[in-house]
């Protein structure tokens, strides 16, 4: 009963990479006509996590430098891809504020 309570590492890995990869596929659909973005919600996730009690680790970038510039990296490669990707899509502030489209 007591391995049941504390699952391994590798467990808890997979299905955080489980859990974010049905968030990738899924949440865009789900905020089509939102102002959010997936970005914002795992922010929201990551803090909300971060903040449990029984979570004893805390994410200082200034303790783990080099580690911190490598993931800062690989999130600005990803951010531009993506920005890159929806080039194509008409802008429109009616999508964004709806106060703004008037009557």
């Amino acid at each position: 009963m007591l391995g049941f309570l504390s699952p391994e590492p590798y467990i808890l890995w997979l299905t955080g990479a489980g859990l974010l990869i049905a968030l990738v596929a899924w949440l865009p659909l789900a905020l089509k006509r939102l102002p959010l973005s997936l970005p914002i919600i795992c922010i929201a996730i990551g803090a909300g996590i971060f903040l449990l009690p029984p979570v004893t680790l805390r994410p200082l970038p200034w303790a783990f430098p080099d580690i911190t510039e490598r993931f800062t990296e690989l999130v600005v490669i990803i951010a531009l891809m993506g920005a890159g990707l929806k080039l194509d899509r008409i802008f429109s502030w009616r999508l964004i504020c709806p106060l703004l489209s008037g009557p």
